[in-house]
């Protein structure tokens, strides 16, 4: 005689935003991206620094290019110039995705419904992306600081890692002008074209007045080139104390129209 045993199933943990967010992020393939850029840069900036002369030389034959004896710091210099734009957009690209969970209508409903309020909807997908951001500039940063001190010599500790902070600073902020643009508009094309236009537009307009240059967060985005090559930390301090109140400021009015926006 077979025994039947009858019971209440085991109930499933509810899925949490945090949750959520931690599935997207290793089951997408813009986080995989964004990690893939910053690595090969991270090791191609230190071979072009160390082979620029040979590179120079067999470029043209009808020029005479002089390239300058390759120096620990250009390993990092060349890193920085060549990641931080395409880094920048890949970054803007994913964070967008991320938070841009009113672009299609479906979805807006599941999640409002869902959701105590804006903030617990926008606080996961903001943070991910930062995370997700920083984590890949320290991992290109890593390569390039590894590369460079077998190929061309010791780079300067402090300099390096005040680089890397005052970048995830910018790299944050980045992100909650995405986050801010994406309340704005409810495609993530759009939250992308309106994000690097601030960025790569607008703010470097700014930058070009001298009395206001030294104050925009986009003066960041050039701290660690500068820094491994005698420039001092004490010269971000106003940048680094505009770009963490626009961060906050940002991400608050995100939030407030978040609550004020209509399906």
């Amino acid at each position: 005689m077979t025994t039947v045993t009858t019971g209440t199933p085991p109930r499933r943990r509810p899925m949490s935003a945090w949750r959520l967010e931690w599935l997207r992020l290793t089951r997408a393939r813009g986080g995989f991206v964004l990690l893939a850029v910053y690595a090969f840069f991270g090791l191609v900036g230190p071979l072009t620094a160390r082979f620029m002369q040979q590179i120079a030389k067999y470029a043209s034959t009808d020029l005479t290019i002089i390239a300058p004896e390759p120096t620990p710091a250009h390993g990092i210099v060349n890193f920085v110039n060549q990641a931080t734009q395409t880094g920048l957009i890949v970054t803007v690209v994913v964070a967008a995705a991320a938070l841009c969970f009113e672009a299609r209508r479906g979805l807006a409903i599941f999640y409002r419904t869902r959701a105590p309020g804006p903030f617990t909807l926008i606080w996961p997908r903001f943070a991910s992306s930062c995370a997700l951001a920083v984590s890949a500039y320290a991992l290109g940063t890593a390569l390039a600081w590894f590369e460079t001190r077998i190929l061309i010599g010791r780079l300067p500790v402090g300099a390096v890692l005040a680089g890397v902070a005052l970048q995830a600073v910018y790299l944050v902020f980045a992100i909650a002008v995405v986050a801010f643009a994406s309340t704005l508009v409810r495609s993530t094309l759009s939250t992308v074209g309106i994000s690097i236009a601030v960025l790569f537009l607008v703010l470097p307009i700014i930058t070009l007045t001298p009395a206001v240059s030294p104050w925009l967060p986009t003066k960041l985005a050039t701290a660690p080139a500068e820094l491994v090559t005698g420039g001092s930390a004490a010269d971000y301090l106003r940048a680094l104390l505009v770009s963490v109140a626009a961060t906050a400021g940002l991400l608050a009015l995100a939030v407030r129209r978040a609550r004020d926006r209509d399906l």
